[in-house]
């Protein structure tokens, strides 16, 4: 059986490589506002058009790849409409996909590669730092949209990169599962109204860890309102250093070889906190792709406050 790529891959391998023929670089990008209280995801395909990394094309998380006929929102395209928007987006089963964002810390570029590796393509990398490194690095940037050729991407489903609510309920405080709350620290205590859920809390049993601490466990508990120039201040977009990363684990009390199930509010944060994991060496990680929109809207689940 063919391994799967590392998750990560760094800008100067990416500089030296744009002109790979065997190369496809995707700009996904993920936005969100609050409307009375409530968190609404949007792409803005125009920021994209005004810069992006050469050679790359573009695919819009909210528009493009969630699924519309599912209750839950923002949810993953099924296999049969994943696969043909990427053949669409030029990816081939041989292809080595390359995915970033612009958002400081992976977000939407952490869901694809984590979608991507569900149904079944092993050579897809997240760049790490995303376009926001790559442009403080001062490489090189384009406007405008490019027109590829159809690839032959058949999606594969593997099982092992997804979790289901009834996977969440039955690993509650089951020996060696963790399940992994990636959301800010206030929204895992139940403070006020929930952003991305119907009502506020955590899943019993889950442990907090804020998916921007994977860039830099120091920054755990800022507010999200101060991300970007926290980030800005830092000079780097890459996640942290290995052992400094593996260390935040385990003082949550997570070990290599537990199995691990992360959740946030509708799959993007956990993404990241997922890519970290795997990126460890965590391989016995799953993403519960309903996340806190599901689970919050079914009464009958259990909820933690603290």
């Amino acid at each position: 059986m063919t391994t799967q790529t590392r998750p990560l891959i760094d800008t100067a391998w990416l500089a030296d490589n744009l002109t790979n023929p065997k190369l496809r670089i995707i700009d996904v990008r993920w936005k969100f506002r609050e409307e009375n209280g409530k968190g609404v995801a949007y792409d803005d395909r125009s920021e994209f058009q005004a810069e992006h990394i050469p050679g790359a094309v573009y695919v819009g998380m909210s528009t493009e790849l969630a699924d519309s006929t599912q209750n839950t929102p923002d949810m993953m395209l099924g296999p049969e409409d994943f696969g043909e928007r990427m053949r669409e987006l030029g990816v081939s089963d041989d292809s080595h996909v390359v995915v970033y964002d612009d958002s400081g810390l992976p977000l939407a570029s952490a869901r694809l590669w984590w979608a991507l590796s569900h149904y079944g393509h092993k050579n897809v990398q997240v760049l790490d730092g995303g376009l926001q490194q790559w442009k403080l690095e001062g490489r090189p940037t384009e406007t405008g949209d490019l027109t590829v050729e159809h690839g032959d991407f058949e999606p594969t489903v593997q099982s092992n990169w997804i979790a289901r609510k009834a996977d969440v309920l039955d690993a509650m405080g089951k020996p060696g599962v963790r399940i992994v709350d990636f959301l800010p620290n206030n929204l895992f205590r139940g403070d006020g109204v929930h952003t991305w859920g119907g009502r506020s809390g955590h899943i019993p049993s889950a442990v907090n860890i804020p998916a921007i601490s994977n860039i830099d466990p120091d920054l755990a508990h800022i507010p999200i309102a101060e991300r970007a120039a926290k980030l800005k201040e830092r000079g780097s977009f890459k996640l942290a250093d290995h052992s400094k990363l593996l260390k935040h684990y385990q003082d949550k009390g997570i070990q290599t070889d537990d199995e691990v199930i992360a959740y946030c509010g509708r799959g993007i944060a956990a993404s990241c906190g997922l890519l970290a994991l795997r990126q460890m060496g965590f391989e016995k990680s799953r993403l519960y792709d309903g996340s806190w929109a599901e689970w919050s809207a079914d009464e009958s689940l259990p909820v933690e406050t603290s």
